[in-house]
C-alpha cells in the first residue's frame, strides 16, 4: 500500500509541475467565483516567415485631372515662322525610380492644326527629355512646354472654329528608367 500511495503522490506532483507550463496558454473564467472554466486558448507563435515583393515601377502624374495646355500667341524668334503659339505648364510627378521623361506631339488624327509642332521641358532648354530622381515618394515638378510655329489657322480641322476652345493636338509624356 505504501508503494501505491507514493506512486499517487508522485503522479500528482508531476501533474502539478506540468500544469503551470500550459496554464499560460489558457484563459480562465470564473463562473461562480470559485471554479475555473476554460473559455478559449491563446494563440502562440510557431514561426515567423518573411513576406517578399518585387517592387514594381511606379509613376503617377499627381495633377493630371486638371492638366491641359492652352496655347497663347507669342512672338516668333524668326519672322518666317509666323504665327507662333506656345504655353508651358507645371506637371507634378511622383516616381519610385530614377527616370527619364520625354515628350512628343502626336502626329495622328488628334492633330487638327498643321504647323511645326514641338515640346520641351523648360528646365532643360532645347531638350525633349528631363531627368527625375526618385525621392521617397515626394512629388517632383517639371514645366512642360508646347510650341507650334507656322501654325496653319486655315487647316480643315480648325476652319470655322474661330473663338472656340478646342483640342488641336495631343501631348504625350513618356517615361523610361535611367
Amino acid at each position: 500500500m505504501k508503494k501505491s500511495v507514493l506512486l499517487g503522490i508522485a503522479a500528482v506532483a508531476l501533474l502539478a509541475l506540468a500544469l503551470p507550463a500550459s496554464a499560460a496558454n489558457v484563459k480562465y473564467d470564473y463562473i461562480d467565483g470559485k471554479s475555473p472554466w476554460v473559455t478559449y486558448y491563446i494563440a502562440q507563435t510557431v514561426k515567423d516567415f518573411p513576406v517578399k515583393l518585387k517592387i514594381p515601377w511606379f509613376i503617377r502624374i499627381v495633377n493630371e485631372k486638371d492638366w491641359e495646355i492652352e496655347l497663347v500667341q507669342v512672338d516668333c524668334a524668326n519672322s518666317d515662322d509666323f504665327p507662333c503659339f506656345e504655353k508651358c505648364k507645371n506637371l507634378e510627378i511622383r516616381v519610385n525610380f530614377n527616370a527619364r521623361m520625354e515628350c512628343a506631339i502626336l502626329d495622328d488624327a488628334s492633330r487638327k492644326m498643321a504647323g511645326n509642332w514641338s515640346c520641351r521641358y523648360e528646365d532643360t532648354p532645347g531638350h525633349v527629355n528631363a531627368d527625375i530622381d526618385a525621392n521617397d515618394g515626394v512629388s517632383t515638378n517639371r514645366n512642360v512646354c508646347v510650341l507650334v510655329k507656322k501654325a496653319d489657322l486655315l487647316s480643315p480641322g480648325v476652319q470655322g472654329k474661330a473663338g472656340e476652345k478646342m483640342t488641336v493636338a495631343t501631348l504625350r509624356i513618356l517615361v523610361a528608367p535611367r
